[in-house]
């Protein structure tokens, strides 16, 4: 169990690092956190013995990733939403700066 565990944790680093060069447009973040949560799920279940331990220990672990995901997905919602006026405000300001 261990050594699959351990191969499917390099492949799934080694899809990581091939994602830097595949452009997925606006799917580029989703993917690789999706990639992400699968190799912390595996560690949490494997390493951690979350597969056979109480319920309640699980049941911490999934509130705790249920808050990650919220906090990361409001950040996300934030950023998308103020991103054009951010880069009205770069254009802005290279506009007046003096040529060099």
């Amino acid at each position: 169990m261990l050594v699959a565990t351990f191969v499917a944790l390099v492949a799934l680093t080694i899809l990581t690092c091939a994602m830097a060069m595949v452009d997925l447009g606006s799917w580029d973040m989703p993917v690789t956190l999706g990639i992400a949560t699968v190799k912390a799920l595996l560690v949490a279940l494997i390493f951690m013995h979350l597969l056979h331990d109480k319920l309640f220990n699980s049941l911490l672990l999934l509130s705790a990733v249920l808050f990650m995901a919220l906090f990361i997905g409001m950040a996300l919602l934030d950023s998308n939403e103020y991103q054009p006026q951010i880069r009205e405000l770069i254009y802005d300001k290279q506009a007046e700066a003096p040529p060099l």
